[in-house]
C-alpha cells in the first residue's frame, strides 16, 4: 500500500521539477538579451535626452542671438532715421543759405522821370508814386511798372527818398509805406523858391513785403531830367 502511493508523488515531483528547470533555462536564455535591449533602450533615450537638451541650449542661444540682432538692427534703423532726419535739415538749411546767395545783393534807385520835367499833383488822396527813370535795379525787386520794391528775402532793407518841390502855397511831402503801413515822411513846404525833403529807413521785411512811397494828399511834387525826386533801398543782411 504505502508503495503503490509513492510512486505517484515521485512521479508529480520529477513533473514539477522539470517544469522548473526548463522555465529556469528558458529565463537564462532570454535574460541576456533583455538586458541588452533595455541597455540600448536606455542609452538610446540618455543619447535622446542630451540631444534634445543641446538643442534647447542652441535654441535659447540662437533665441538670444536673434534679440540681440534685433535689437541693433532697431539701433541703426532708429540711427539712420535720425541722420535722414538731420540730412533733411542740413538740405533745408543748404537750400536756404542757396537762397540767400541767390538774393543775398538786391539794391535799387530810381527818379520820377526819365527825362523832361513835371510837378505831380496836387491830389486830393495818397498817390502811389512810379520811379520810372531806374539807373540800378540789382536783384530786380523793384518794379518800374508800379513803384513797388518786394523783399525777395527775409532781412533788414535800408530805404531813402527825396521830395523836390518849388515854393508855393502846397507843400511837398511823400511816405514811406510798407503794405498798408505808413512808416516815415518826407514834408517840406517854403513861401518861395526850390526846396527838397529826404527821409530815411531800416526795415525788417519778411518775404513778399512790399515797400513803396505816396504823395501826400493835397501836396506838389517837382521832378526833371536832373533827378531830384529818388526813391533808393538795399538789402543790409538776411535773417
Amino acid at each position: 500500500m504505502k508503495m503503490t502511493l509513492f510512486l505517484p508523488l515521485l512521479l508529480v515531483v520529477l513533473s514539477v521539477s522539470t517544469d522548473q528547470t526548463e522555465a529556469l533555462a528558458l529565463q537564462q536564455s532570454f535574460s541576456p538579451d533583455v538586458h541588452a535591449a533595455l541597455r540600448e533602450m536606455i542609452a538610446s533615450l540618455t543619447e535622446q535626452r542630451l540631444e534634445l537638451r543641446s538643442l534647447k541650449k542652441e535654441s535659447a542661444g540662437n533665441a538670444a542671438k536673434f534679440e540681440s540682432q534685433g535689437a541693433e538692427i532697431e539701433k541703426l534703423k532708429k540711427q539712420l532715421e535720425d541722420y535722414d532726419t538731420k540730412l533733411k535739415g542740413q538740405e533745408t538749411e543748404t537750400n536756404k543759405l542757396k537762397q540767400q546767395l541767390e538774393v543775398g545783393q538786391v539794391a535799387f534807385s530810381a527818379a520820377l522821370l526819365v527825362d523832361g520835367s513835371t510837378t505831380f499833383g496836387p491830389f486830393n488822396t495818397f498817390t502811389t508814386l512810379v520811379f520810372k527813370h531806374v539807373v540800378t535795379n540789382i536783384g530786380n525787386a523793384y518794379n518800374e511798372q508800379t513803384g513797388i520794391f518786394t523783399a525777395p528775402v527775409k532781412g533788414a532793407y535800408h530805404f531813402e527818398w527825396y521830395v523836390g518841390a518849388h515854393g508855393g502855397r502846397h507843400a511837398a511831402g511823400a511816405a514811406l509805406m510798407r503794405n498798408g503801413e505808413r512808416i516815415f515822411i518826407a514834408y517840406e513846404h517854403q513861401p518861395s523858391h526850390y526846396g527838397t525833403s529826404a527821409n530815411g529807413a531800416t526795415l525788417l521785411l519778411e518775404s513778399g513785403d512790399q515797400v513803396f512811397v505816396q504823395q501826400w494828399h493835397h501836396s506838389r511834387i517837382f521832378d526833371s531830367q536832373n533827378h531830384h525826386t529818388t526813391f533808393s533801398g538795399h538789402l543790409l543782411f538776411t535773417m
